[in-house]
């Protein structure tokens, strides 16, 4: 073969090779892969070939994992665990822990119904009508600025009972009152509750729920409080009708869900946020066991620890930031006298 024939069919094989990698490149939409795939033959013929070279003996076992590799396998098999099975007892708290709100909703909302009827049984003036609407508010904006200190004081299940306690003495107040004063009285007492209740439920739903249901369970408290305004306007169409005393169970009413949470919390659990604050540990993981069920707690328990220990040394790190900034401008307002 002459060398002018041999360089004609290079020439050909190199331009087939280039006219074959454009059309790879378009039909692979302008991408090209700087690892080729394996086909399913060259899998078959791997296949075969190391089973021709592997001895002949009995089965080998399952590849040995890393242990990091085991480790992530466990946790994210506890972790799926965690979310397909979550207790009833997490639903149970959510709910009686959320009448507050239902309460919050029909307290402020019973009584745009009632005062229709206080108004013309009692003949009361403009000012009192605004002092009966406007005190449940004032008390629940004073107490709620209470609502801090008396959960980290007594804790979210006591501060809860004692914001149903609230709600059921108001109730009574309410529907037994003889005169505006003691009206006045009653919504006073109620906004009490309101307040602690406002500032107390939605931190006890979040520390009690499970991670991946904190913000599902959060958002009930704002459904019963809507739902605790509906049912205030249908009690009010409801007794509206009435010539006397109508006003008396519209407001009277509010006793029933405040019983209810009362009696459902001398029951269930304190919080085991606060519990690990208050270093009670032992009473914690038997409270954190009792809501999850059957499920591994030590992960769980230990991240609520590492975060209150996270909380204090922060806290204690920002008032020594702060007494040594302190120092350091008395030291340059000495050295400026």
């Amino acid at each position: 073969m002459s060398r002018k024939q041999s360089d004609h069919d290079y020439n050909l094989r190199s331009m087939s090779n280039r006219m074959g990698e454009r059309w790879k490149k378009v039909s692979d939409g302008g991408e090209r892969s700087l690892i080729k795939a394996p086909s399913s033959a060259s899998l078959s013929s791997q296949g075969a070939s190391s089973a021709a070279a592997t001895p002949a003996g009995p089965p080998a076992g399952p590849p040995a994992l890393p242990p990091s590799s085991t480790g992530d396998l466990e946790r994210a098999a506890r972790k799926q665990f965690t979310q397909d099975v979550t207790p009833g007892f997490v639903y149970l708290l959510a709910a009686f822990s959320a009448l507050g709100g239902f309460m919050f909703g029909y307290d402020t909302g019973v009584i745009s119904g009632a005062m229709l009827l206080l108004k013309r049984e009692m003949e009361l003036s403009a000012l009192w009508q605004e002092l009966l609407i406007s005190s449940t508010v004032a008390a629940a904006a004073l107490s709620a600025l209470l609502g801090g200190f008396l959960n980290g004081l007594f804790g979210r299940r006591v501060c809860i009972l004692l914001a149903s306690f609230f709600f059921a003495v108001g109730g009574i107040v309410l529907s037994t009152a003889p005169g505006k004063e003691v009206l006045l009285a009653g919504r006073l007492i109620v906004g009490v509750g309101l307040g602690i209740a406002s500032m107390t439920v939605p931190v006890y739903i979040a520390e009690a729920s499970p991670p991946h249901l904190r913000g599902q369970l959060v958002t009930v408290n704002t459904l019963f409080i809507t739902a605790g305004q509906f049912t205030a306007s249908l009690v009010d169409g409801a007794f509206s009708y009435l010539q006397r005393d109508g006003w008396r169970y519209m407001l009277g009413l509010s006793v029933l869900p405040a019983m209810i949470q009362f009696l459902g919390f001398l029951f269930l659990p304190e919080s085991p946020r606060w519990l690990i604050q208050r270093g009670l540990t032992q009473k914690a993981r038997r409270v954190l066991s009792q809501i999850r069920g059957n499920q591994n707690i030590d992960e769980e328990y230990d991240g609520i620890k590492n975060s209150i220990d996270e909380e204090e040394s922060g806290g204690g790190l920002m008032m020594y930031d702060l007494g040594s900034s302190c120092r350091l401008a008395t030291m340059q307002t000495e050295r400026t006298e």
